[in-house]
């Protein structure tokens, strides 16, 4: 019989967890769909290789930055959603996208090669890149209560990427007269996450989400790390604002006919957005 009263007592305070009405809680922890729109503006750090067929001691990754001056901050468009599709609302799938893009000319102060062309220090020369992520997670919630929700699940991110580089370059140290080289790949990079919601009240609500995964198939090897901590204000019942700031690095090693060499890009800064919940 003592033994009993605890289990009973047990049962009754995780019953209790599970019987709080959604309407106590945050919508953030409760609404079906949310679906946020952000002015991203990350700062960058890119650096790039692409190998030609021409075995040579030269080749080594260009830091587009340092060389084009294609760093510093960017205002760029970020979407991303979460739907709770089970009746318990523990299932859901997420997303998120946004496309950044750059390109710049300069005076080269070293010479550079991007599959077997080189360009000369001394001449001018122009170069850009792009990036398109596509994320998508599939999760399922841990631990949830009144005020918190912790999940994790597995996802993958799309990456079409893409860089080049052009102006008068040479081959074997015989000129070629005006070259534009560009590579261009899309790399679908699996991974495994977590996030967590803390929302004291109903108007506030913190969260933090990691995604990571590094993973090697065939002749591409590569992986990434997407961090996001962010805070949201419910202004109104179904509009709230909030601020997140965010960590993106992607880098892969590629040999393939489209691009053969690597690259590392590194996105990070804060987003403004509204949230639309329902």
């Amino acid at each position: 019989m003592k033994r009993i009263f605890p289990i009973v007592f047990l049962l009754l305070t995780i019953t209790s967890s599970f019987a709080q009405t959604d309407g106590d809680k945050n919508p953030i922890l409760t609404d079906r769909f949310l679906i946020r729109g952000a002015l991203f503006v990350p700062s960058r750090t890119v650096e790039a290789g692409a190998k030609g067929d021409i075995p040579t001691d030269e080749l080594g990754d260009i830091d587009f930055d340092e060389n084009f001056g294609l760093g510093g901050a960017q205002n760029t468009f970020n979407i991303d959603f979460v739907w709770r599709f089970s009746k318990s609302k523990f299932w859901s799938v997420r997303g998120q996208t946004f496309r950044v893009a750059a390109e710049g000319d300069a005076v080269l102060d070293e010479d550079i090669e991007w599959e077997d062309v080189i360009f000369q220090a001394g001449s001018g020369v122009k170069a850009g890149y792009g990036l398109t992520l596509y994320r998508v997670f599939f999760g399922r919630v841990i631990s949830t209560g009144q005020k918190h929700e912790l999940g994790g699940g597995l996802g993958i991110h799309g990456l079409n990427t893409n860089a080049f580089v052009e102006g008068n370059g040479f081959v074997n140290d015989q000129p070629i007269g005006f070259s534009r080289e560009e590579v261009n790949i899309f790399l679908p990079l699996p991974n495994i996450g977590v996030w967590y919601i803390w929302a004291p009240t109903q108007k506030w609500a913190f969260s933090a989400a990691v995604d990571w995964f590094g993973i090697t198939i065939g002749e591409i090897s590569g992986g990434l790390w997407n961090l996001s901590p962010g805070v949201n204000f419910q202004a109104f019942k179904n509009i709230g604002f909030s601020v997140n700031y965010h960590y993106l690095n992607y880098y892969a090693n590629i040999e393939q006919d489209t691009w053969n060499g690597s690259f590392d890009m590194t996105f990070k800064g804060p987003s403004f957005g509204v949230t639309a919940n329902f």
